[in-house]
């Protein structure tokens, strides 16, 4: 293919645009996990559909490699076309029906030694041919050395700096395993938060931040009905409150702190005026619920268990009413019910002991809850104003929060206003213009857009009467 060998000239001709425009960009995605439901194992599928879906919804042509469904096709356009679904690999996915990490190892060999080559001939190449500009978006430890074979392959052709090549990370999983040096030099690295670029640059490498979103189904007004029915059933004992929390039944998600709280307030001075109901699903948000219930016992609590969502809204005032400690929630919570929960509960637990993003307190948030956060990852939350951002370990922390703001329904009012605020700022359609934005920098410096003109100096003022950031109060 003569046109392999026509150097760096394909796709530099002089009517380089000035942005990244959707009639000459092109994005690729590349993923363990994607948008079919037997590929999401966590919030990378979730992130991962998000993404694509708000490129395409933008009008860019997007492209997703991923360990998708064996039995569906394994390549399909929806979203009108703009989206292409490439479910790599489904040999391997066929024989390991135990979801999208069974067969890790072989998957990882294979989009290593596969895609690479199937990627630059029939996707970037064709496309700087075009005069397009290629960007191509890596996730995670399991496609480090498939991007930088990437930019190998290219580097051959010619065409290395004629493609925008990044690599995100949303967790440390796996980092002992990459080659940081080799991936920095190959890649535009990129994390979701402060927190995740300490960590790696503690491996020696640096990183732009660029946050998680979410949809803007997140932002629907929680039907009022809804609230309405489960702080009924919490008025039915008074003085009762309620916490929730779901998460993986794992200690560094915080349960042990979460269970110990409830307990306190249980054994506490204010018991007799005064308790908290914790609602917890100790399994994410599909499969079966692992842990919790046992674990509550141990410490002297009474727990209730229900193993549907609608056992659970008939039977919550009862529970309530016997003065259960903890419900356990045995079954996968559906968006309305976490949602509902979200917005009724006095305090949402997002308390992870660390957190590269905290997904769950940015939704809680979005829907006018409260969320009570780890202080790692969580770069949206601000003690006092839109959260709780917790400064220690100490379940009586937890407690004594919970007590403030069930005290002064006015300051739950003011976090909850507060939240729904912030967290429009992290909607997908904000994020991917951040994340485009920060892929023009990349692509003026590989000379792929027109650079950017100094503004004039007499536009440059300086500011006059600039008025003192406002102290960041927490709650007292």
């Amino acid at each position: 293919m003569s046109l392999l060998h026509s150097g760096s000239s394909v796709g530099r001709s002089n009517d380089r645009p000035s942005t990244i425009s959707p009639d000459r960009a092109l994005f690729v995605a590349v993923s363990f996990e994607g948008p079919d439901p037997s590929s999401q194992a966590g919030g990378l599928g979730v992130r991962m559909a998000g993404l694509v879906e708000t490129l395409a919804a933008h009008g860019y042509e997007t492209h997703i490699f991923f360990f998708g469904d064996p039995d569906r096709p394994g390549e399909e356009r929806t979203a009108d076309g703009r989206v292409v679904l490439h479910r790599w690999g489904q040999w391997i996915s066929r024989n390991c029906p135990g979801g999208v990490y069974d067969g890790e190892a072989a998957k990882v060999a294979d989009i290593t030694a596969s895609l690479p080559p199937y990627l630059v001939d029939r996707i970037l190449v064709p496309a700087i041919a075009a005069g397009r500009i290629p960007i191509v978006l890596f996730e995670e430890w399991q496609t480090a050395e498939c991007a930088c074979r990437v930019a190998d392959a290219l580097a051959a052709y010619g065409l290395r700096d004629s493609a925008v090549l990044a690599w995100n990370a949303n967790n440390p999983y796996g980092f002992e395993t990459i080659d940081w040096p080799r991936l920095a030099a190959s890649t535009m690295l990129t994390t979701v938060s402060r927190h995740m670029r300490s960590i790696i640059r503690s491996s020696g490498a640096d990183a732009r931040v660029i946050p998680n979103g979410i949809p803007d189904a997140s932002f629907d007004p929680v039907p009022k009905s809804d609230v309405a029915r489960l702080r009924a059933a919490l008025d039915s004992r008074p003085g009762t409150g309620m916490l929730f929390k779901m998460a993986r039944w794992q200690r560094e998600k915080g349960w042990t702190q979460a269970v110990e709280a409830v307990a306190q307030l249980r054994a506490g001075e204010h018991k007799k005026t005064e308790s908290a109901v914790l609602v917890g699903r100790g399994g994410g948000p599909t499969g079966r619920g692992a842990g919790l219930g046992q674990f509550a016992a141990t410490r002297g609590l009474k727990v209730t268990t229900f193993e549907t969502k609608s056992a659970f809204l008939a039977g919550i005032r009862d529970c309530v009413q016997a003065g259960t400690d903890v419900i356990d929630l045995g079954f996968g919570v559906d968006q309305t019910l976490a949602r509902a929960l979200y917005a009724a509960s006095d305090g949402v637990l997002a308390n992870s002991v660390s957190e590269p993003f905290g997904l769950v307190g940015l939704e809680a948030m979005a829907a006018g809850g409260v969320a009570f956060t780890g202080g790692t990852g969580e770069d949206y939350a601000v003690a006092g104003r839109n959260a709780v951002v917790l400064e220690t370990l100490d379940p009586g922390e937890i407690a004594a929060r919970w007590r403030e703001l069930f005290a002064s329904p006015a300051l739950s009012a003011r976090v909850r206003r507060a939240a729904r605020k912030t967290a429009r700022a992290y909607a997908w359609r904000e994020i991917v213009a951040i994340l485009v934005d920060a892929l023009a920098v990349q692509a003026r410096r590989q000379g792929l857009l027109i650079p950017q003109s100094p503004l004039p100096a007499a536009r440059v003022r300086p500011a006059r009467h600039a008025t003192p950031p406002r102290p960041l109060h927490r709650l007292a």
